[in-house]
């Protein structure tokens, strides 16, 4: 008989080259997780990109969105009287009825509230450095905005555009990466409206457009007048060192500001807490308007705004007969 050997228990045992592929299944997992990793900040990425494009105002269709440039777009206007404030002042202080009653020309560059919240007074500043100074100032704001800007607000679209596309400075790509989910947030609105919600044709744009340069500024809110107060306006208590720091940094000698607190709807129950505690704060009073006179809260229709403006014109007329008489009392 032929001697068969038997294999020996000890040479039985799995040699390395049999054994599982252990390390490549980790690399894979690895490469997974930096994949996962990687898809927001390149998301977050290539929404800035578009964001800070002009193809993607142009394709906007939203309105405030697709006229945020406005302001700066400005480079060497004449604007005698120049309008910022919230969107009290966007859709209630029309530039052409301004002009008509004082002969002065009149911008608009006023911010919707969302946009003054995180990017402050950024428009103003841009517009005042590339322009020459008008000769009135005029800040207009809901009775609740004089509370002051808010500490923590939420990283909204309007604002965070705002800073991404005119401020792209250490500060903001600060506050963008100290904000990971509201930026991640942000981000989505950004692809979502440039890549599936956009205006393919670009009407909203150019719709908006020729209607800001028509009114050199004024944004006129579609929609009927209310026919009743919606909800109660908010109680916010006033900051006064807030209205003193504007007046210290916008007035100069050849800048007359004027801080208005824009008309109440008469129906609101709050018009006493707010006119008391505004008195001596705004340059003007509280005037009570018919609430038909507001399409929303806090935007007027265009009668009210034509109301509200002859107001303001009035007023600038007669600060500038009171200057003309001052100096010429101290020529005498």
């Amino acid at each position: 008989m032929s001697n068969v050997s038997l294999p020996d228990p000890a040479q039985a045992k799995e040699t390395p080259a049999d054994a599982p592929h252990v390390q490549p299944a980790r690399k894979t997992f690895a490469t997974y997780c930096l994949v996962l990793a990687l898809v927001p900040v390149i998301a977050v990425t290539a929404s800035f990109f578009i964001a800070r494009s002009d193809w993607y105002l142009r394709h906007q269709r939203n309105s405030y969105l697709a006229i945020s440039d406005f302001p700066f777009t400005l480079r060497n206007q004449r604007c005698e009287v120049l309008i910022f404030g919230d969107s009290s002042a966007l859709t209630g202080i029309s530039p052409p009825v301004i002009t008509t009653a004082t002969g002065l020309p009149t911008c608009n560059i006023a911010q919707p509230n969302t946009a003054l919240a995180i990017a402050g007074t950024l428009a103003l500043d841009s517009y005042l450095a590339n322009n020459p100074h008008p000769k009135f100032l005029v800040l207009q704001f809901t009775a609740p905005d004089f509370s002051g800007p808010e500490p923590h607000v939420e990283l909204n679209e309007e604002g965070a555009l705002q800073l991404l596309r005119h401020k792209p400075d250490a500060a903001t790509f600060e506050l963008f990466a100290t904000r990971p989910l509201e930026t991640l947030q942000f981000s989505e609105y950004i692809l979502q409206t440039a890549l599936v919600d956009r205006d393919w044709h670009g009407a909203t744009y150019q719709r908006a457009w020729q209607g800001i340069q028509s009114t050199h500024g004024l944004l006129s809110a579609p929609g009927a007048g209310l026919q009743n107060c919606q909800s109660d306006i908010a109680k916010k208590e006033p900051d006064p060192a807030w209205i003193s720091s504007l007046r210290s940094k916008y007035e100069t000698p050849g800048t007359r500001l004027l801080i208005y607190v824009a008309p109440y709807p008469a129906c609101d129950p709050s018009h006493g807490y707010y006119a008391q505690r505004l008195a001596g704060l705004a340059d003007n009073s509280i005037e009570l308007y018919d609430i038909g006179l507001f399409n929303e809260k806090n935007h007027f229709t265009l009668e009210g705004a034509r109301k509200n403006s002859q107001h303001i014109a009035d007023d600038i007329v007669r600060n500038a007969f009171e200057a003309a008489a001052s100096q010429t009392k101290r020529d005498e």
